[in-house]
Order: C-alpha cells, then sequence, then structure tokens
C-alpha cells in the first residue's frame, strides 16, 4: 500500500490522538484511585493529575452515585 503525503499526516494525527486519549484515561484513573483513597482534596486531585477540577468534581459525583462492591 503506498501512501501520499496526506494519508501520512492523518495517520500521525491519529497516532498523536491515540496517545492523547491513553493519558486522559490515565490521569482519570488516578484521579478515581485518589478520590477512592480519600486522602486528598479535590482541589489537590485535580492539581496532581493536571485535570480540570470540573472533571475531577463530577467523577467524584459519579463515584459516590456507584454501587459499592464487596468481596
Amino acid at each position: 500500500m503506498r501512501c501520499n503525503l496526506h494519508d501520512a499526516d492523518i495517520m500521525e494525527e491519529g497516532m498523536l490522538q491515540g496517545i492523547t486519549i491513553g493519558e486522559e484515561r490515565a490521569k482519570l484513573e488516578a484521579a478515581r484511585n485518589l478520590i477512592i483513597k480519600n486522602k486528598l482534596d479535590l482541589e489537590d486531585i485535580a492539581d496532581c493529575t493536571a485535570l480540570p477540577l470540573e472533571t475531577v468534581q463530577l467523577l467524584a459525583e459519579q463515584l459516590k452515585a456507584e454501587p459499592v462492591e464487596t468481596n
């Protein structure tokens, strides 16, 4: 398969978006774990994860609404 410059640009953009999506998932997972541990306030979690405070607050609200699993 031959790629022209336009195709290469699209592929590179897709790879960069993939990295960005992966990084965001990792940040959200870290924030989720910190919220569950309940050791930091939400502002500190936002600072530590480089997520917007509003995102961390929304995640905390969603976690409160989830049923607690016990094993």
